[in-house]
């Protein structure tokens, strides 16, 4: 049996933050000790076709690329090791009771039980079904710290751009930098796992050697710094459930709480939690290796009260609403634009929708606006078809001077809002409904309104 990793997600457009948790498994190896030739590379969309030799292989994400009919489809020559799972919410994922309450699925859990939760949502889904689990958190807390940080800079990294007014003068003045997580690669560039892997190994050193301080939304931004001993603030609009374990290393954020951010914090010392993390990841891949059962009850137990018994928020989002509805902002575009045109009809264009959230600004558009129309799906890179209409790229726009745009994907801002610079788009023509990020731009402005 070898050991197994991840080395793609099967997809071009990605957040770079999702192949930390491919990259941290890496690490966990060289602490073990597991030479390059003993490890297994595989896509993450192809395991439910893997027929080749036996592997463990420590499973530290969403499981939902898995599943498959409504059951778990990880092959038998797979033996996974559950280290930090999370049960996403997307449409076109089953109930998590109902999928839990499988039989099929609660016995493959139980075999592999325990199973390691990265938030105190999914553990509760697992623990009230019967299957034995505990709160683990993510592992990109097991980064190592930094002996040498110096940089100088307030580094931004996809910082919700609602967090600007808050932003203190002072800062202002201090030397900014800007990054993002969402990169696209060609198909060719992610077939090769170890550039990819060098790339984000780049990007974090990066934070590493320029951050003095890291503003951002970004789950696998704000632990991995703090691993690495940068001070961090972590800011969301939406705070979802996906995000509430990290509250036991550092304050999160929601657009309510910008007004009280503690814009000096310090990094946390997690260097004995962090080990303990890791020691446990390690006990756990070794165990399966071997087919034994080792007893880790006390670092589980460990853990799962550490996260519990962290200062909590009264409520925190479903994930899937948090991603793909925000249909507020829809409204407060729509009652501005749309609104005064009574029922004059409106043609209107998704750009970025992907099946997760296409129904759902279909439904809440044309809900409130029945005499708006779709008529065009655009993005830069997808060939299919959404409610029959094929997509198109976003450039034919400039045939359409009457068609309002909702850009629904984060990954499409910065290019849609160049595209309506160049073709002399009102602002009444579109609506941003994904997050928004600042940009360097913004911060300049800031600093020139306060002089």
């Amino acid at each position: 049996m070898k050991y197994g990793n991840f080395c793609n997600y099967g997809r071009t457009g990605i957040n770079i933050g999702d192949y930390l948790q491919f990259i941290t498994v890496s690490q966990l190896y060289e602490r073990m000790g597991i030479p390059e030739r003993d490890i297994c590379y595989i896509g993450l969309r192809d395991v439910v076709h893997y027929r080749g030799e036996d592997l463990v292989l420590p499973i530290n994400f969403s499981i939902t690329d898995f599943v498959k009919d409504g059951r778990i489809a990880i092959p038998p020559q797979i033996t996974p090791v559950f280290l930090a799972v999370q049960l996403s919410s997307v449409e076109h994922f089953p109930a998590k009771e109902a999928f839990l309450c499988d039989e099929y699925n609660k016995n493959y859990f139980l075999r592999h039980a325990p199973i390691g939760c990265r938030d105190e949502a999914s553990y509760g889904y697992f623990t009230r079904n019967g299957i034995p689990a505990y709160i683990n958190g993510c592992l990109t807390a097991t980064f190592p710290k930094s002996n040498s940080l110096s940089g100088d800079s307030i580094v931004y990294v996809d910082a919700p751009k609602a967090l600007l007014p808050w932003v203190p003068q002072n800062l202002l003045q201090e030397k900014a930098l800007f990054a993002t997580q969402q990169f696209r690669f060609s198909e060719d560039e992610i077939k090769d796992y170890r550039k990819i892997f060098d790339f984000i190994h780049s990007k974090y050193e990066f934070f590493r050697q320029n951050a003095r301080l890291v503003v951002t939304s970004r789950l696998h931004v704000a632990l991995p710094c703090t691993a690495f001993g940068i001070p961090v603030i972590l800011a969301r609009d939406s705070v979802d459930e996906r995000f509430s374990f990290i509250e036991a290393y550092v304050p999160i954020y929601s657009r309510e709480d910008y007004q009280s951010i503690d814009w000096s914090p310090k990094a946390p010392d997690i260097e004995p939690v962090k080990a303990r993390l890791a020691n446990l990841a390690i006990s756990r891949i070794r165990a399966a290796k071997e087919n034994m059962h080792v007893e880790n009850g006390e670092d589980e137990l460990f853990f799962t009260s550490m996260f519990e018994t962290r200062k909590k928020r009264e409520e925190y989002k479903d994930p899937h609403v948090a991603m793909h509805k925000n249909g507020y902002r829809f409204e407060e575009y729509a009652l501005k634009n749309w609104l005064p045109k009574g029922t004059k009809p409106i043609k209107y264009a998704l750009w970025g929708a992907s099946h997760n959230n296409a129904h759902y600004w279909q439904n809440l558009i044309e809900t409130k606006y029945p005499s708006a129309e779709l008529v065009a799906v655009l993005d830069r890179y997808r060939k299919d078809e959404l409610f029959g209409i094929p997509f198109e790229t976003p450039d034919v726009l400039a045939e359409m001077p009457d068609v309002h745009v909702i850009v629904c994907a984060v990954s499409a801002v910065n290019d849609a809002l160049a595209l309506f610079a160049r073709l002399s788009f009102e602002e009444e023509r579109y609506c941003i409904v994904s997050d928004c990020f600042i940009s360097e731009t913004d911060i300049e402005n800031r600093r020139l309104a306060a002089k």
